[in-house]
């Protein structure tokens, strides 16, 4: 399938205007930004994005109440922007923020006044000898009367409230240690200083009148607001994800990566001196050295410690009382040079393997470094505080881009060095594991091409099996479900789902399901004569040819011959299909440029699903007919399939020996097997599992005859309704049942052979 022209950009910028040109970019909704590679190092934050956090800050307590819309962004500074709004936002935040707070504390107290509202109007008499409380125990009112009881307090339950009564010396006791249990606790004089409740909610309506006042007046600010919060933080996710460091952070991380490296191999090397010296030592139980002795070879001289040295077949060993600078052996070692040798071994493998894994990791890095740097020269002081980015744009769209980059730099021309570099190039030079896809497909195929995106997106370097499996899953649902009447019901539902239903909200799967039930109507008028699952003989209806499939005799009695008929065509069908695909296995090998691979062992895989096939066929013929194919299958299949295995299995072991030094070999031994074991599956199941399609088609008629007899034996009006009942449970119930059986052909017979999918759809950045 052809694909959209897509160029690629790269820009390199200072890194505190990298979120200005994000801006502009965005703002065209036409380019893809491109994700950092993992070990590349991202730039510091820059300072626009630290100060759009306050923004964040003060509009997040007010987006619950006010509901903010988003609208459209000009054209203009981002930094501008937001240095804007935050002077308008603050007086407005804090004019929101007192009704807010207001109007929470009012129904702190309506809610506490509300409970109190039946004590207050009978209050107990005040004594001298007892303290009256009024509590609000909340979850906790059995710890409360708990607690008053172990206090020798009178309590009275009021609904939700306690009133404790208890002796003036331990009243402040039992006071603190209800609020220690989270309960409210009043006086009587407090609860007759409380609002009473028709007050409070005066006066809450007013706060909420004036919240909704405050947000009113500063409705489109606050929209603005709202819309600019979230185009930041868009941005800042983008910068997160995409930037790459140009200056010191790079420099940075490559310079440890290169230090560790120089210094295990330091130590390697010290190591292999170690086991030198001990292989030269004379084989012996072991070597003690005496108390407060160590022993270095190649020692640095001159020696400060008491020491004596030596040499033992070239190599210079001081035995020191004390410390020297040298290669020190570990006197464990020394103790059993048999474990010391094999001790020194394994740590050299060690050694070897973190060396050899670090210059991958460096040599992975510096490739990727020079993939996606706009420069590519490491000189890392030249570009400090430079950050690059990379992001497609479509060949159409790439004025677009040229007219914001030159718009970007108008608006912050007062800021030096601006753009350091841009470049682009087409996208057929980009490493295809990369590119992302954007297919030119026409309607329908448009809207029927997202089943297949439901399985994956093609990548670059594979056939897009896009319109072959669409229209694959159209024709397989039109197989099962063709009728006449039935189609134009799905075919009316379509159009009313992109012209009326929900608003035109859902109209792309109303062109799925029209195009789909167009195609039911055709295989009913030309496949099976068919219509609400009357045969249109029995409607007078006759057509210059005979139905291709005709599956039924007289009612709902199935026509043998018409069965048998359609099954060898399906069977027949399949084998194709299935070859198709696996062909297509072949050619994407071909395609990703493992030729040695497609031809060695994919392609005696797609013989010997040939082979497998040919003798399912034989096993078959007499049982469905397949006598017309005797000359075909009178080949000695079964020779012919040991050849394809021999030629598989030889392919693999002769590209496992030209691979055997590549750390990245392609697993050649794993594809001849599994290849083996999907024809043998293809074959066997695969093309029997197709019959679903005749299965579906006669359970259709079955069920639609059936519900046309039962309707005729009611009569008129009853029968008309019953029969319009019936239709449309059946219409819904197959077209359901069609669906998945559609899809598990499209996905498990015919994708799953040889799409991998894995691709990137085009998502480009839409700041609004």
């Amino acid at each position: 399938m052809p694909r959209e022209r897509v160029v690629e950009f790269k820009v390199a910028c200072h890194v505190d205007v990298l979120p200005e040109l994000i801006y502009f970019i965005g703002k065209t909704k036409a380019a893809m930004f491109e994700s950092r590679p993992e070990k590349l190092p991202r730039p510091r934050d820059p300072a626009l994005l630290q100060k759009a956090r306050k923004i964040d800050e003060l509009i997040s307590p007010i987006v619950p109440h006010a509901q903010p819309r988003q609208v459209s962004l000009p054209l203009e500074s981002l930094e501008a922007q937001i240095d804007r709004i935050l002077q308008q936002l603050e007086p407005a935040h804090k004019e929101v923020m007192y009704y807010l707070q207001l109007a929470d504390e009012l129904k702190a107290k309506l809610a506490i006044s509300r409970e109190l509202a039946a004590i207050r109007a009978a209050v107990p008499p005040k004594t001298e000898a007892l303290e009256v409380y009024v509590v609000l125990p909340g979850r906790a009112a059995r710890e409360a009367a708990e607690l008053a009881k172990s206090y020798n307090a009178l309590l009275v339950q009021h609904g939700g409230v306690q009133v404790i009564a208890a002796e003036r010396r331990v009243a402040e006791q039992l006071k603190s240690a209800l609020q220690k249990l989270g309960a409210r606790v009043f006086t009587l004089q407090e609860v007759s200083e409380i609002e009473p409740p028709e007050a409070l909610e005066d006066r809450l309506r007013k706060a909420e009148e004036g919240l909704r006042s405050a947000i009113s007046r500063h409705r489109d600010m606050i929209d603005y607001a709202y819309t600019l919060r979230n185009s930041v933080a868009l941005i800042a996710e983008t910068f997160s994800r995409s930037a790459i460091d140009e200056g010191v952070e790079a420099g940075r991380y490559f310079g440890t990566v290169e230090r560790e490296i120089e210094r295990m191999e330091e130590q390697l090397s010290r190591l292999k001196k170690i086991k030198l010296f001990l292989d030269k030592v004379p084989e012996k139980a072991g070597l003690k050295l005496p108390e407060g002795f160590r022993l270095y070879i190649e020692p640095e001289t001159p020696i400060a410690a008491p020491h004596t040295i030596q040499e033992i077949d070239g190599i210079k060993v001081a035995i020191v009382r004390g410390e020297a600078r040298g290669i020190e052996i570990p006197a464990e070692y020394l103790s059993s040079l048999e474990t010391g040798r094999r001790l020194v071994e394994d740590a050299i493998k060690s050694t070897e393997h973190s060396i050899h894994r670090l210059k991958r990791e460096l040599e992975i890095a510096k490739r990727q470094y020079r993939e996606f740097s706009v420069y590519g020269d490491m000189r890392w002081e030249e570009h400090r505080d430079v950050a690059s980015i990379t992001f497609y744009v479509l060949e159409r769209d790439v004025k677009r881009i040229d007219d914001a980059l030159a718009e970007f730099v108008k608006h912050n021309v007062v800021k030096l060095d601006i753009i350091r570099r841009v470049r682009y190039k087409y996208l057929s030079t980009v490493p295809a594991k990369r590119r992302p896809t954007l297919e030119k497909l026409p309607t329908p195929i448009k809207q029927l091409a997202t089943i297949v995106y439901w399985y994956g997106m093609p990548k670059a370097d594979e056939v897009s099996p896009t319109i072959f499996l669409a229209l694959m899953f159209v024709f397989y649902y039109g197989w099962m479900y063709g009728d006449l009447g039935h189609g134009l019901l799905m075919t009316i539902f379509g159009v009313l789902l992109m012209k009326w239903l929900f608003g035109g909200k859902y109209k792309s799967w109303g062109i799925f399901w029209a195009t789909t039930g167009a195609v039911c109507m055709l295989f009913g008028a030309l496949v099976y004569h068919e219509i609400f699952g009357f045969g249109f003989e029995e409607l007078g209806v006759k057509l210059p040819v005979p139905p291709v499939f005709h599956l039924f005799e007289h009612g709902w009695a199935p026509a043998h011959e018409g069965v048998y008929f359609q099954l060898r065509a399906i069977f027949i069908m399949a084998l194709i299909l299935l070859l198709v695909c696996f062909t297509l296995r072949v050619v994407n090998f071909m395609l990703k440029g493992e030729r040695d691979v497609a031809l060695g062992v994919v392609l005696p895989n797609v013989l010997a699903f040939w082979c497998f096939a040919m003798i399912l066929f034989t096993l078959v013929k007499e049982s469905i007919g397949l006598h017309f194919l005797e000359p075909v299958l009178q080949v000695p299949w079964h020779l012919v399939l040991l050849g394809a295995i021999a030629w598989g299995f030889g392919g693999a072991l002769t590209l496992r020996m030209k691979y055997r030094h590549h750390e990245e070999a392609p697993p050649v031994m794993d594809e001849a097997i599994i290849g083996i074991i999907e024809g043998f599956i293809a074959a066997f199941a695969n093309i029997a599992s197709y019959s679903r399609l005749l299965i579906i088609i006669l359970m259709h008629g079955v069920f639609t005859k059936m519900a046309n007899e039962f309707a005729i034996s009611l009569g008129m009006p009853l029968g008309f309704a019953a029969a319009a009942f019936f239709h449309l449970f059946i219409a819904f119930a197959e077209g359901f049942v069609s669906l998945i059986q559609s899809l598990r052909l499209v996905y498990y017979e015919m994708a799953s052979k040889f799409y991998e999918a894995g691709g990137r759809p085009f998502t480009p950045l839409a700041i609004p």
